[in-house]
């Protein structure tokens, strides 16, 4: 009797804390309506972001691992898994590096004249208090495990040029030093130490760190093992544990990190998805909050049932309070209400590397000359002809301006298809056939874009052919090579250029190693180019200090030699944009194109709520 009345008193103790900061127990918040881009499949960001897409892996190199990725990488990924998921630091909209998960971060350095082997370079961060949506404490070897990884000399990932300033990191992404001898590590649960190979710029590393794939991911979610369905576990043909891929796929298998985790995830395409607070999200379990007091919105419900006339019917109606996408159409129609922002992300038409007919770089070259990217730029929406690879948002030497403002263009918007005819003669190529694969189940018109293509491309003298396929079947095709040409997003991982171009040299491409053949040599890209004067190139840059004029101009030179060898065609760069109701406020943007809606605020939201909410 005296436990129950201790509780009783203990729950009327918080409800009137509660209701005299204005709040009642009983309400959860604002439940938000919102219709946020195209839809996501797997929520790894392995998977979401990275370009080397066309290799499957289904292990490390112990011979374990998980699925990780066939299709592209997807622009608008980082839309939604910046609500999942929080770095250690993070970029507010005008590109300046704020701490996130990082509470305080100090930079060692000693040096030692007589013995440099013992100079120590270690950037030391500390953790704040916060948690995982399962109630579980963030901790330092969660993004150990992150880094570790994307290192994994097993692992198709070319964003591992971001982490080479640590030490051994090259060498063991290369197979030449195991990943335990990474010089990364954490001396209690709190915090992570990074050791460096060389004196750095700590603050153009923290650039590097606010990048949205190093989240720190759970290893034991990742990790898990396969089980039937008598939750024994499956083993492989090695004898060694199958590792599943739910865990990014399951929304009862994800857990999130940041200000949102999913609720309710439709396995059906075309279904609305629901985003629930994370009630962990920086709270201190010691301390009785508001449930509100980190993340204002209880609930954000996607819709993807809807069509895009539906979508605009309820915007306008006052029931759909954001929109995040459009077809062009719609987008030149509504552009006066949108808010517009530059991004990382760069569409590009990418060539099979088994396609004997457009390896040839002088095809290549020949093919992008055809193009009009203003003509382009039509069938993407709110898209703008690119200039380059290096999309616009990359910085110069720092983030008052931009890599791409500062360098020009490398390649001419209108199309020049008399200098194509003239590339292809002085190569002998007189002709061929190619197949363009595109996708119908994007709001961009990859069949229209294709059809312009196969007209310019057929002046050249090629027989083209499109294959326009559905989700499904375009994913059969990719996986069976069998294309010649497919339109992807290209993807920056962070704000330098030299990370940009760099994974395009074999040995910073971040490919998997060549086990098939028994000799653990580095593979090219998924765009299979290998050039050893590029090669050259990129070597000279790595060893140039980050941040100089120095560093730029070779990685300027190293943009152009492979506009002339075109082993991608950047077509143009994409531009994000959204909408709001006038009901909706505390939206704010992040530089690298996620909402920050820890704040949202839905006027009169109450009014809004289902009626089973309301109770």
């Amino acid at each position: 009797m005296k436990k129950l009345i201790a509780l009783i008193l203990c729950l009327a103790t918080v409800s009137a804390v509660l209701a005299s900061c204005g709040f009642d127990p009983d309400e959860k918040g604002a439940i938000v309506n919102m219709y946020l881009f195209n839809e996501i499949r797997n929520f790894d960001p392995l998977y979401a972001y990275t370009n080397a897409s066309n290799i499957e892996y289904d292990g490390d190199s112990s011979g374990n691992g998980v699925f990780l990725s066939k299709l592209n990488a997807n622009a608008e990924a980082v839309e939604l898994l910046g609500l999942l998921y929080e770095g250690l630091f993070k970029m507010n909209a005008d590109g300046k590096v704020e701490k996130a998960l990082a509470k305080s971060y100090e930079y060692i350095k000693k040096e030692d004249a007589k013995k440099p082997e013992n100079n120590v370079y270690m950037l030391r961060i500390t953790l704040r208090d916060t948690r995982w949506s399962d109630n579980t404490k963030v901790q330092a070897n969660d993004f150990i495990f992150t880094v570790k990884r994307i290192l994994d000399p097993g692992i198709n990932c070319d964003a591992a040029v971001m982490l080479y300033d640590i030490k051994n990191a090259k060498a063991a992404k290369l197979g030449d030093e195991s990943r335990d001898d990474i010089g990364i590590s954490s001396p209690d649960t709190q915090t992570i130490e990074i050791e460096f190979e060389r004196d750095i710029n700590v603050d153009k590393f923290l650039e590097v760190l606010a990048s949205p794939m190093l989240v720190p991911l759970r290893e034991n979610k990742v990790n898990s093992y396969e089980v039937n369905d008598k939750g024994e576990i499956i083993y492989g043909d090695n004898g060694m544990p199958a590792y599943s891929n739910s865990w990014a796929t399951v929304a009862t298998s994800l857990v999130c990190s940041g200000p949102f985790f999913i609720r309710k995830l439709e396995t059906e395409l075309g279904k609305e998805w629901t985003l629930e607070r994370n009630k962990y999200y920086n709270a201190n379990p010691d301390k009785e909050e508001r449930p509100d007091k980190y993340v204002t919105p209880y609930k954000i419900i996607i819709h993807y049932e809807f069509t895009l006339d539906e979508v605009l019917e309820a915007y306008n109606n006052g029931t759909l309070f954001y929109v995040g996408t459009l077809t062009p159409d719609a987008f030149a129609e509504y552009e006066s209400k949108l808010t517009i922002n530059d991004t990382f992300a760069v569409g590009s038409y990418m060539f099979n590397p088994d396609s004997e007919l457009v390896q040839n770089p002088a095809v290549r070259r020949a093919l992008s000359l055809a193009l009009d990217r203003t003509e382009i730029a039509k069938y993407v929406t709110a898209s703008v002809p690119a200039t380059g690879l290096i999309p616009p948002k990359v910085f110069d030497l720092d983030r008052k301006s931009t890599y791409r403002s500062h360098y020009g263009s490398v390649i001419e918007s209108e199309a020049n298809v008399d200098e194509a005819k003239s590339v292809l003669k002085a190569a002998g190529v007189s002709g061929g056939s190619i197949t363009i694969l595109a996708r119908t189940f994007t709001n961009n018109d990859e069949v229209g874009m294709a059809e312009y293509a196969k007209a310019q491309w057929e002046k050249l003298g090629f027989k083209i052919t499109i294959d326009s396929r559905g989700r499904n079947l375009f994913q059969t095709k990719f996986n069976e090579g069998a294309y010649d040409v497919l339109y992807t997003d290209w993807q920056a991982y962070s704000v330098r250029a030299f990370n940009m171009v760099a994974p395009f040299s074999v040995n910073y491409s971040g490919a998997a190693l060549d086990t098939e053949h028994q000799n653990y040599d580095p593979r090219p890209n998924c765009t299979g180019y290998s050039n050893e004067d590029y090669d050259k190139l990129i070597a000279e840059a790595a060893e140039l200090e980050e941040g100089t004029r120095e560093k730029n101009d070779k990685v300027f030179e190293a943009e152009k030699k492979l506009m002339e060898d075109m082993p991608i065609i950047p077509l143009v760069f994409y531009r994000d944009y959204y909408m709001t109701s006038k009901e909706i406020s505390g939206v704010k943007n992040t530089y690298y194109g996620y909402k920050v809606l820890t704040k949202m605020k839905l006027k009169n939201y109450k009014k809004y709520l289902p009626v089973e909410e309301e109770e």
